[in-house]
């Protein structure tokens, strides 16, 4: 294998970890935040170490396939969005994915400046690696390879639950929308490599500075006009965690869910995380829990709690048997519950732990604080 083919591939590899902590993400191996920071920190020292040895070789060629795909990645992915602004002044939030991009970062719900500005980070990122792999992966850029490169971008993702994760619905106007936007990426992306390899033995560095500060500058203008236009009603981002381990349920914080909650991650799922949404609203991320349609709810003649524990493997403990006891009078025999004060002081500690931690919603953010109290007053018998 050629030097130079080992090169090509060398930048291929690198760019395409940008993208791979998205991929990452949507297969569910772990959390958005923590594989797209790792892996494009992976990425930059990879590809600036690659730069830094093809320059101290002298090795033009190596050089120009990493400058090339920077100059036509950032171009194209302005264009590519260029595009889209347009709809964003047709009420369709076409540039959300990218503000949840930030939310996701951040593991925030609501956007931010903070977060619009590392969403949009992380998209540039991303267009420049495409342009970038695609520079590498051709040798004689042409109009036709772009074209389908661009395409072929899209069509990976469709193949994900892109769509469904961001809240995209997947008709007409989206498919339109997004093959059209992707087809102007690699019709661009061709056209700046062509005026970098004609110019490139002349090109003044002022050109070089305006593309390299000029696209930040203008997707930053993008960013904010969106911001203004549409954050304040962009619905809640999606959860940090979308993989088989993530179970949705209701918010409220009655006692029995707080037990399975707890007895769900202590117990039966060590890896579980929890996505909570208001009663009645359509689950659209992870499994049913603790819903009219869950697997694991109250039955008719048991809470919860009691189904998962039939379920899973709990030690023989005072304490848990006192639990399980307090779920099934406070969901299944309410009437009974004033009779059994250690049962009523139990439902009342479980309210009083959630009021406490969480106020009147749950949150993932406050599952650690509330497990903490249930691990010391029904973990203790086990220390």
């Amino acid at each position: 294998m050629s030097s130079l083919r080992t090169f090509r591939l060398a930048v291929f590899a690198f760019a395409s970890l940008s993208i791979a902590g998205l991929l990452f993400y949507f297969v569910g191996v772990g959390r958005f935040r923590t594989f797209a920071s790792v892996l494009l920190a992976v990425e930059v020292v990879g590809l600036a170490g690659l730069g830094l040895w093809a320059r101290a070789r002298g090795w033009r060629e190596g050089t120009a396939i990493l400058a090339s795909g920077l100059w036509a990645g950032s171009i194209a992915t302005l264009a590519y969005d260029l595009v889209r602004v347009p709809l964003v002044y047709s009420d369709i939030p076409i540039f959300k994915a990218i503000s949840y991009f930030g939310l996701l970062l951040l593991d925030a719900d609501h956007a931010t400046a903070t977060s619009e500005i590392l969403g949009w980070g992380y998209h540039l990122t991303n267009g420049v690696s495409f342009g970038l792999m695609y520079a590498a992966l051709v040798r004689r850029p042409g109009p036709l390879t772009a074209v389908v490169w661009g395409l072929s971008l899209e069509g990976v993702m469709l193949l994900t639950p892109y769509a469904e994760v961001f809240g995209y619905a997947r008709d007409a106007r989206f498919f339109a929308i997004t093959l059209g936007s992707h087809a102007v990426f690699g019709l661009v992306l061709w056209l700046a490599l062509r005026s970098y390899e004609r110019t490139r033995t002349r090109r003044p560095i002022g050109s070089a500075v305006g593309v390299f500060l000029g696209v930040p500058i203008a997707l930053a203008a993008m960013a904010a006009d969106f911001h203004g236009l549409h954050a304040s009603r962009l619905p809640p981002g999606p959860p940090p965690y979308v993989g088989p381990h993530l179970y949705t349920c209701w918010n409220t914080p009655e006692p029995d869910r707080v037990a399975v909650l707890w007895v769900m991650k202590r117990f039966a799922d060590p890896a579980a995380e929890f996505h909570f949404i208001a009663p009645f609203e359509k689950v659209r991320y992870g499994t049913p829990f603790d819903l009219p349609e869950a697997e694991i709810r109250r039955e008719s003649t048991s809470s919860a709690t009691e189904v998962l524990a039939r379920r899973a493997s709990l030690p023989r403990s005072k304490q848990l048997a006192l639990l399980i006891r307090t779920t099934h009078l406070a969901e299944v025999s309410r009437w009974m519950l004033i009779s059994d004060a250690e049962a009523g002081r139990e439902a009342a500690f479980l309210r009083d732990a959630a009021r406490r931690t969480c106020g009147e919603k749950l949150r993932e953010d406050c599952l650690p604080a509330l497990f903490g109290e249930l691990d010391y007053r029904y973990g203790k018998e086990q220390q």
